[in-house]
């Protein structure tokens, strides 16, 4: 096996453990909202908090470039990759808008806390990755009935 080979195969693995990383956060935080409601949610927020903070470690090590424009292209090219369409609507240097039809943590027919709550994640990560305080405003959500995902990052 040629090295090309084999690195598309580590890509292609990590996307996968990646796509499963997401889903099972997703279903873990569903069920322990569905359980313990709005008290859950500062640890779910906690938790996916923590993950974006390490993910922006890796993508730092991945020498992407420190700007919102290098995060939503780390985010397409990973969704591409995990087989997630995943479409960036509107993009600056200090905002991006991220529109997609599948939850890509799963808690779809959920609540808007939820959905934001799970978004924490990636809003940790630009922060951490930009090295600037980064907010999102959820638009619209499968989560909360709508037909497709809309949330918006930007720097504040």
């Amino acid at each position: 096996m040629d090295e090309t080979t084999k690195a598309t195969q580590a890509a292609q693995a990590a996307a996968a453990m990646a796509r499963l990383y997401m889903l099972g956060m997703g279903v873990l935080s569903k069920a322990f909202y569905q359980k313990y409601g709005k008290e859950a949610l500062p640890i779910i927020v906690g938790v996916v908090s923590q993950g974006g903070a390490e993910g922006a470690k890796m993508m730092q090590q991945m020498g992407r470039a420190k700007s919102m424009k290098g995060v939503a292209e780390g985010y397409r090219h990973m969704c591409a990759m995990m087989g997630l369409k995943m479409d960036v609507t509107e993009l600056s240097d200090k905002a991006a808008k991220f529109r997609t039809s599948q939850c890509p943590y799963g808690v779809q027919g959920t609540s808007r806390e939820l959905c934001q709550a799970m978004n924490e994640g990636d809003r940790t990560l630009m922060s951490t990755f930009l090295g600037q305080e980064v907010g999102q405003q959820v638009v619209k959500s499968l989560a909360m009935g709508d037909k497709e995902c809309e949330v918006i990052f930007s720097i504040k």
